[in-house]
């Protein structure tokens, strides 16, 4: 009888441990995706910040770029702050974020001609976590 006690105890707590294993690997998965929503964050609001310095040349649209533009193949042409921080910022998130990509457009307010609204897209391949592709969109006035 004691025998199939024991038994019974050690399927049991072969049971448990597969659920702490479980809940390990979920943990570890969640973390991950956190730390990649983070860093998109941090991005987002390093481009904004940026721009707010160069007021003139993001209204402008030079800081405008699409997703599939790479840090190598941005055309720059305005000199300045632009041609060093716009691929800079695209290295980073390239660097940061698995398959990393980041999209900025800039247009007037319609009514507003002082006013412009930035959109900063990134987007980033998070199979670890819950989705495949996820994508981050922070939308800011200059």
């Amino acid at each position: 009888m004691t025998l199939v006690e024991l038994m019974v105890a050690i399927v049991i707590f072969s049971f448990g441990m597969l659920g702490l294993a479980g809940l390990q690997t979920k943990t570890l998965a969640t973390s991950q995706s956190g730390l990649y929503r983070t860093q998109a964050t941090a991005l987002a609001a390093d481009a904004l910040d940026q721009m707010r310095s160069a007021v003139a040349a993001a209204r402008g649209g030079s800081w405008n770029t699409g997703l599939t533009d790479s840090a190598s193949t941005i055309a720059l042409s305005t000199g300045g702050l632009v041609d060093t921080a716009l691929p800079a910022w695209k290295r980073a998130i390239e660097a940061q974020l698995p398959n990393g990509r980041g999209r900025i457009a800039v247009a007037a307010r319609v009514g507003t001609e002082s006013t412009h609204v930035v959109t900063v897209q990134i987007t980033w391949d998070d199979s670890r976590g819950r989705e495949a592709a996820t994508s981050f969109t922070t939308v800011s006035r200059l």
